[in-house]
């Protein structure tokens, strides 16, 4: 199962995305899943292994996140405990 982190914005959506390819860090841009469609229409899917490097590196670049949640087509989208 992979984590999803949701953005406040497309904006900090796309530059998350930048910033990571930057930093080499395995990620997908996707369009946030229909369950948690009240939010912004894109979102970061990483693995669980990289999740706390990710929420790391956007504290450091100050990008905020709407929320974070495990992810898998076809299963409820569950809130992600650090």
């Amino acid at each position: 199962m992979d984590i999803i982190i949701l953005f406040t914005s497309y904006y900090f959506a796309t530059k998350a995305d930048t910033m990571l390819t930057k930093e080499l860090v395995p990620h997908k841009l996707m369009a946030t899943p229909p369950e948690l469609s009240d939010m912004c229409g894109l979102c970061i899917r990483v693995h669980p292994n990289v999740v706390e490097m990710v929420l790391s590196l956007l504290k450091v670049h100050k990008m905020s996140h709407s929320g974070i949640f495990y992810y898998e087509k076809g299963i409820p989208c569950q809130r992600y405990e650090a």
